[in-house]
């Protein structure tokens, strides 16, 4: 299985641009209020210091993934038992971003149908994809896919420069202050670079040289996305109204409506934005099931597409609601990423300096 650069960008920018603006914008606009996009641009600073730290690690290990570095590192015993809470988070990870964006697709598109079955609709589609393309198949359909999704969002953006009103923005700095400031940019921070996604997926790089640019190309156009879209909502709805909307962009792209002739263009946006939802559930579990594979030392990593789906899928269906999903998403910034995110790789990045060091 072979990934290009441009594979890596379009990776990079279709799973993480479809769950920022979905999750992640009314979040940081109820900390950082009308310098939420303020906050976007602090989070971008550090997701691309964050992909920068698991690149480098990456590339010092070339065509090796994440449980291959660790177990390479530490030892098979040791190195697996490092990454275990990553190879916990990439299970769990995926069952959250089930089940929240099934409740999304409930609530703005088929509130009629039963949420376990968008869960179950959502799950063959991950399974299908992950088990008959893989990664290569994967990256594939995110260079179709990813180019789709942002010319729908530019075509929101331009069909609403009409009823932009600038003092939603104002005060700037003054009413927040740096410490929300900051405090807002944590939660976008940790997924601008995807949860460290890139420690597995620089494996499949056919040419690891343009890995660097690649991945850094990638961050910086979902940064340039979600700072878009989070301007917008806020110069559109209002950083009061949009920190009491759950899904903050869709309510803003549904008062879209230019002479009582370009309306409902939700329904469009939603159609493309599913295609993006499945392409990341999708790498998600390819990744979990491909390191569950290595760290037992697997030779079919597919076998764990069938023990894994179902499990992933009662996950889902198991929690309770919007309110487990807001514990989890601050369990995940304040204690999951920084583990798993920050000292994890740059443990192994001090190994692996250490070591080449000592050999030299």
């Amino acid at each position: 299985m072979k990934l290009t650069g441009t594979q890596i960008v379009w990776i990079l920018a279709t799973t993480e641009i479809v769950a920022m603006i979905s999750l992640k914008i009314t979040p940081t606009i109820q900390i950082a209020k009308q310098d939420a996009w303020l906050s976007m641009i602090a989070g971008g600073l550090i997701g691309l210091i964050l992909a920068f730290l698991f690149v480098h690690l990456s590339t010092l290990h070339p065509n090796q993934t994440l449980i291959q570095i660790s177990q390479k590192l530490l030892g098979k015993g040791i190195g697996g038992l490092v990454v275990l809470p990553i190879l916990v988070a990439w299970f769990i990870l995926p069952a959250v971003l089930l089940r929240s964006f099934a409740d999304f697709i409930h609530l703005i598109l088929l509130d009629r149908t039963p949420v376990w079955i968008i869960i179950l609709l959502l799950t063959i589609l991950m399974t299908y994809l992950t088990y008959s393309a893989g990664i290569t198949g994967i990256g594939r359909f995110c260079e179709i896919v990813g180019p789709l999704i942002i010319f729908t969002l530019m075509i929101s953006f331009i069909l609403n420069i009409q009823d932009i009103e600038w003092h939603h923005l104002l005060p700037i700095y003054s009413d927040s202050g740096w410490v929300n400031i900051l405090k807002g940019s944590l939660g976008p921070a940790f997924w601008f670079p995807g949860p460290f996604i890139l420690l597995v997926i620089l494996s499949f790089v056919q040419k690891p040289r343009k890995a660097f640019s690649k991945s850094l190309l990638g961050v910086v156009i979902t940064i340039f996305m979600v700072l878009t879209a989070t301007l917008m909502v806020l110069l559109i709805l209002g950083p009061n109204l949009s920190a009491k909307i759950r899904f903050s962009y869709f309510v803003f792209v549904r008062n879209t409506d230019i002479l009582d002739f370009i309306q409902n263009i939700d329904v469009f946006i939603m159609f493309v934005m599913v295609f993006g939802v499945v392409a990341q559930l999708s790498l998600y579990f390819f990744i979990a099931s491909y390191e569950i594979a290595n760290w037992f030392q697997m030779k079919n990593w597919r076998r764990n597409v069938f023990y894994g789906a179902p499990a992933i899928y009662i996950i889902a269906i198991l929690i309770p609601g919007e309110a487990t999903i807001v514990s989890f998403d601050q369990f995940w910034t304040n204690v999951a990423f920084p583990v798993c995110g920050i000292l994890i790789p740059l443990f192994l990045w001090i190994t692996t300096v250490i070591k080449q060091k000592s050999k030299t």
